[in-house]
């Protein structure tokens, strides 16, 4: 389908993927590797077209939750493992092992499940998800030891990894994850000591990196980061500015110019009647390919021309906006609800307000219902 058809569309540059994940490397400890989380169709931004961008890049592992997602990232036939996180049934381990991908146990019928799978006469790799005090997924922090024990004695298996995750958002978060990453430190410790070394080990994420906090895992595990969003409730926690959103722009057309005369008996917004004379553009784009009604006190603008134009309403399938100050406006031109035009912009974090939302979430609620198109070095595409 052509713009022409119906033009709505997401950028997304790689560009600014390579420069955050440049800018986690120099915020990591010595040695330390990178795994990108590519969950939930990674962070909105396209699986597969993130995950062929990124697999030059040296990566200890791709991590998802979705089954499809890491069955179409493996067709692609990629050279960086694919870890799927916690969340299969016992039952559905081999379906994991059979398609190539590492599954995560978390208990004991998880495991012999996967040992099951393995090859005759080879071993199934599994990675261990601890909960370090999350409350989550994984096994308990004080029975992590004896399972790791316990794991060792299964024919079959092959623990490659071992891994927990203690997101904060606050400086009160940052101060309890100080104490989790100490106790899971000591986990690691003691299993040393017992000649339990998986050549993956890791509890840092993106809120642990921006924040400086260190720890004796020899990776880290990235999403937030990676894709420029902040993992944080409180900006203060970390200074952000080194990371930029991958998803630059999002834009349509106007596919209607209309002039409405003073008095004009319209109900564009609930105005029924123009109180003076009014302007309107048209842009296809509405509740339908994820944009959020406005939420109340909010002000939400596109960029037109360079200038800024008001939102009057948002429908289903339809912006509806105000030209009154961009008078030359005409159909054809290029409305931005994201992104720069001349000296003009509009950020994400402006958009999620608009959203009632965080910045996350705004990403989300857009993904997969426009047009993608990438760009930057790596891309080898401009739309799916």
């Amino acid at each position: 389908m052509s713009d022409a058809a119906h033009p709505a569309w997401a950028v997304y540059d790689l560009d600014r993927l390579h420069a955050n994940l440049a800018g986690i490397r120099r915020r990591c400890g010595p040695g330390q590797a990178v795994m990108a989380a590519l969950k939930g169709n990674a962070y909105g931004h396209g699986a597969v077209p993130v995950a062929r961008a990124l697999d030059g890049e040296g990566l200890a592992a791709f991590m998802t939750g979705s089954f499809d997602e890491a069955r179409r990232i493996g067709a692609e036939g990629l050279r960086t493992p694919i870890v799927m996180f916690a969340g299969a049934l016992p039952a559905g381990m081999a379906d994991l092992v059979e398609a190539g991908l590492v599954p995560t146990v978390v208990d004991r019928a998880g495991a012999e499940a996967a040992a099951r799978a393995a090859q005759p006469g080879g071993t199934a790799p599994v990675y261990v998800k601890v909960d370090a005090g999350l409350g989550r997924l994984g096994v308990a922090l004080e029975a992590a030891e004896d399972f790791l024990l316990d794991l060792a004695a299964i024919e079959g298996l092959e623990v490659q990894g071992l891994y927990t995750h203690l997101p904060f958002g606050d400086a009160r978060g940052r101060g309890w994850a100080e104490g989790r990453f100490a106790a899971f430190d000591d986990l690691l410790a003691r299993l040393e000591e017992r000649g339990l070394a998986p050549p993956v080990t890791q509890a840092g994420a993106s809120a642990s990196v921006a924040a400086g906090l260190s720890d004796r895992a020899n990776a880290v595990c990235v999403g937030h980061l990676l894709y420029g969003l902040s993992p944080f409730s409180d900006a203060s926690v970390a200074d952000l500015s080194p990371y930029r959103p991958v998803l630059a722009e999002v834009g349509s057309r106007l596919v209607q110019v209309s002039d409405h005369p003073q008095g004009s008996d319209i109900a564009i917004a609930g105005s029924f009647g123009t109180k003076r004379g009014r302007r309107t553009g048209v842009a296809p784009v509405g509740a339908a390919q994820g944009v959020a009604r406005p939420v109340p006190g909010s002000r939400p603008e596109v960029l037109i021309r360079g200038r800024r134009a008001p939102i009057l309403a948002v429908s289903l399938e339809h912006l509806t906006l105000d030209l009154t100050d961009v008078g030359e406006a005409e159909v054809g031109d290029t409305v931005l609800l994201l992104g720069g035009d001349g000296e003009a912009a509009i950020g994400l974090g402006e958009l999620a307000a608009w959203f009632g939302t965080r910045e996350l979430d705004a990403v989300l609620a857009l993904s997969g219902r426009l047009t993608a198109r990438y760009r930057g070095a790596g891309s080898g595409i401009t739309r799916i």
